[in-house]
């Protein structure tokens, strides 16, 4: 899998959680457990792409991700367009329902 499309499955999933359950913090063990046949190397450089897109916060240990924090008052559509990522249909909904109970502005 291309780290591109990668880490827009992986913005993707946490966008979700983020607008559903008002979850914005994610364990490595969230995305080695979702693509297991990932090579670790591949999922750290799909991170590290999401972080510089300024999408997520990234906290290391022992020099690796260890949690991920999506930043979702970056989370706008035009600024991801242009960065090449999607939102899934769910996401779009939750997102524009819910925008003004999270205090997000797009």
């Amino acid at each position: 899998m291309q780290i591109a499309t990668l880490a827009n499955k992986m913005f993707i999933h946490m966008s979700l959680s983020y607008f559903q359950k008002n979850n914005a913090s994610f364990f490595i063990d969230t995305f080695t457990t979702l693509y297991p046949k990932t090579p670790e190397k591949t999922l750290f450089r799909a991170l590290h792409q999401l972080e510089a897109d300024a999408l997520v916060s990234i906290f290391h240990k022992a020099d690796k991700p260890y949690i991920i924090t999506l930043r979702p008052n970056n989370i706008r559509n035009i600024n991801l367009d242009k960065k090449g990522y999607t939102l899934s249909n769910d996401v779009f909904t939750f997102r524009q329902t819910y925008a003004k109970h999270f205090h997000l502005s797009f």
